[in-house]
């Protein structure tokens, strides 16, 4: 039907755009990279939770949200696990390579899909187990990579925010009528005064200031409610497979603009972990008649 197409359509561009804004972190980490970490992050978050509180009073108004703004009994292990994640993120792109963070990200089904197990019992399917094993090894080839060369740090922060964002995935299978939105603000507001207490106060110029805010706007605000909304128009396949994109894009815009390399052994190690997740995705792929 024609205007089942134009959904279509309008969900993928959404689902692409969104992507696409949040492959370009990286630029913006690189360009404050004479900022200390926790300025970064207390910044970044708090512009982050001003976003997508405005998106949320706005749903709210709708009548989208109930009075208690989706908040159930999970909600604060919800915003808990947000600010965690978040502020782990800001820490893995501020140190080690933008390549690491992503590929480690690009992990998120398998973990999870582990979580799930262990919270909810879910039964875990045999193609998940291979390719959960395949992506490991692909991490592990990329992490002993970065043995010696001060990246450890940055992957093993990589793996929390992924983990917590497994989390927040599996918990929210258990409160199905939480709201994600107001969840995500409370979480980049814990963000955003942690990173803030601990930061030393330096001077930031107006060029740093504007850096920060579109930082915060585009990687916590807009890219998520764009991707939401265009979720809704297409298969969860089909936006998984487009999310991918994320982990080809970031490390080029940063190659590109700062002549940042990975090296080879995380570009091989980022094949195997991306090879591992389109397989998986390929039979809901076909099912959905996405490809």
């Amino acid at each position: 039907m024609p205007g089942e197409r134009s959904a279509r359509r309008r969900g993928v561009l959404l689902v692409l755009i969104a992507t696409v804004l949040w492959s370009m972190a990286g630029l913006f980490a690189r360009l404050l990279g004479h900022l200390d970490l926790w300025t970064v992050m207390g910044w970044r978050a708090l512009m982050g939770a001003g976003s997508i509180s405005v998106v949320g009073l706005i749903e709210w108004r709708r009548g989208r949200m109930d009075e208690s703004f989706g908040f159930g009994p999970l909600s604060p292990v919800l915003a808990l696990l947000a600010m965690v994640a978040i502020s782990a993120y800001t820490a893995s792109v501020m140190t080690t390579t933008i390549a690491d963070v992503l590929i480690i990200y690009a992990t998120l089904p398998f973990a999870a899909a582990a979580l799930g197990w262990l919270v909810n019992r879910e039964q875990v399917s045999p193609r998940t187990l291979v390719a959960s094993g395949v992506a490991l090894a692909g991490i592990a080839l990329m992490v002993a990579s970065g043995l010696g060369s001060g990246r450890l740090l940055g992957q093993a922060l990589s793996m929390l925010m992924t983990l917590c964002f497994a989390g927040m995935i599996v918990l929210q299978r258990r409160q199905p009528g939480a709201s994600i939105i107001a969840v995500n603000a409370i979480g980049a507001l814990g963000s955003g005064l942690f990173g803030l207490f601990n930061s030393p106060h330096p001077p930031i110029g107006l060029f740093d200031m504007g850096v920060l805010f579109v930082f915060g706007l585009t990687t916590i605000g807009l890219a998520f409610v764009l991707f939401m909304e265009g979720a809704k128009f297409i298969p969860s396949a089909e936006a998984g497979l487009i999310s991918l994109l994320d982990v080809v894009l970031g490390p080029i815009w940063v190659f590109l603009a700062f002549g940042e390399n990975p090296g080879a052994a995380t570009v091989l190690g980022g094949g195997v972990v991306l090879g591992a997740a389109v397989w998986r995705m390929a039979p809901d792929l076909a099912r959905e008649r996405v490809i």
